[in-house]
């Protein structure tokens, strides 16, 4: 009994040690090579002094245009978080541009979904938004991880067979709220 108590104690820790490398091994893999001194806001003051340097940079996509010799990928960058996924929220650096030297499906690659991107800084190319021109860094990518769409559900909370959980824990179950009259 407690031999199988410890070997079942045992399986459990070991594979959780088992996933949890796998996790951060993707973004050590990433991580390789690069220089991680290098932030955005830095190389669109002075993308002269950037060029050639290989960046781990992340973000969302605005928009993906195939083009003849591969696809130009415009992105809002985002801070990565441990496991190297762009974070949600209003915090970014700028906007880049991702080139690679294949064809991207647009289909795949829509607008909202998350990239992080590994490639060297190749310049600076100026587009307008709006009327205002603005310097895109241009990364030419060697890697690039999609992440999956991570769908929000609505959700429900039921706290088991109590009876009276709309009442709890402000109202007893004989007391009805003005709003359910």
């Amino acid at each position: 009994m407690k031999t199988q108590r410890f070997l079942l104690i045992a399986l459990l820790l070991s594979t959780l040690l088992l996933i949890s490398s796998c996790a951060s091994s993707l973004c050590r893999d990433l991580r390789k090579g690069v220089d991680e001194s290098v932030l955005l806001p830095l190389v669109i003051e002075n993308p002269q002094a950037y060029e050639g340097r290989r960046v781990l940079w992340g973000g969302t996509i605005l928009e993906t245009n195939p083009q003849r010799e591969g696809t130009v990928i415009e992105l809002l960058e985002r801070p990565l978080g441990s496991g190297c996924e762009p974070r949600d929220g209003d915090a970014t650096g700028g906007r880049f541009l991702a080139v690679s030297d294949r064809f991207l499906d647009p289909a795949i690659y829509t607008r909202g979904r998350k990239v992080t991107v590994v490639g060297t800084i190749d310049g600076v190319e100026f587009m307008t938004i709006g009327e205002y021109e603005y310097p895109y860094p241009v990364v030419s990518m060697t890697n690039h991880v999609l992440w999956p769409h991570r769908g929000y559900r609505e959700y429900y909370s039921y706290p088991g067979n109590y009876p009276y959980y709309t009442y709890y824990p402000f109202y007893d179950p004989f007391y009805r709220p003005l709003w359910f009259h």
